[in-house]
């Protein structure tokens, strides 16, 4: 059964996918997944691990092998993960700028926009810094800065604010929001946190073993920002957690 619930109110399409399968082997992974997402919004997926979450981040970076269906992508998507994967022996400025293509822009004002970029995450002063000098808030804004830098409409995210703590974590969500809005990505956000997911999504899109299974569109009013404060942001998660089996304390 797939429910869905509520309507978006967006309009450009920043990816679209329709009726996606994969397999790997005789074991099909994907079957019949159909979503949208526009620009400026924020769609995740949760689900139990093996759902298929991962693999369809994959599919739309253009980093899985062979698939049927259709995948419509607005320009180029850049992908962040968990791990910031950032070179050690490269500075961060470098580690930035290195998301560039060099063919588009010389080295150096690949430098300088990649220097801008630090800034906007709010590393003003990290250009010169090593990787392993960071802590993990820090490695993982200079992961979405390098992200950025190609300056792609479809950001895809790979359970990246997993690693943090609670409170790292919430500036590095802030902060992805801020980006959202102002550069108006759509964005596909993995996770496994259904918190997280009401707090930042605009639609929220639960698979089952390769399927999806629900669709929740979240319309808390009021700036993303302030949800975890609203009286229905319970209700939310807690539809969620219903839908996954979830059992909550009394």
């Amino acid at each position: 059964m797939t429910s869905t619930l509520s309507a978006p109110t967006h309009t450009s399409t920043a990816a679209r996918v329709e009726n996606l399968h994969k397999s790997y082997g005789s074991k099909e992974v994907l079957r019949g997944i159909d979503f949208h997402i526009a620009s400026g919004e924020v769609v995740t997926l949760i689900g139990r691990s093996g759902s298929g979450k991962s693999t369809i981040l994959r599919v739309l970076a253009g980093l899985s092998g062979a698939h049927s269906g259709t995948i419509e992508v607005a320009g180029n998507p850049a992908v962040a993960f968990q791990e910031p994967r950032l070179l050690p022996w490269k500075t961060v400025l470098d580690n930035v700028a290195f998301g560039l293509n060099r063919s588009d822009l010389a080295w150096e004002e690949a430098r300088q926009k990649a220097s801008d970029l630090l800034k906007e995450v709010n590393l003003p002063d990290a250009d010169n810094a090593w990787p392993l000098t960071l802590s993990g808030g820090q490695a993982q804004r200079v992961s979405l800065a390098r992200a950025l830098i190609s300056e792609p409409s479809l950001l895809l995210l790979d359970e990246p604010f997993g690693a943090l703590d609670a409170l790292t974590r919430l500036t590095a969500q802030d902060l992805l929001l801020r980006t959202v809005d102002s550069r108006n990505l759509g964005v596909l956000l993995v996770t496994h946190d259904v918190g997280e997911a009401v707090a930042l999504a605009d639609q929220v899109i639960l698979l089952d073993e390769g399927e999806i299974t629900h669709t929740l569109h979240i319309n808390i009013p009021g700036p993303k920002h302030t949800r975890r404060s609203h009286p229905s942001f319970g209700a939310h998660t807690a539809q969620l957690l219903d839908w996954l089996e979830i059992t909550t304390p009394a």
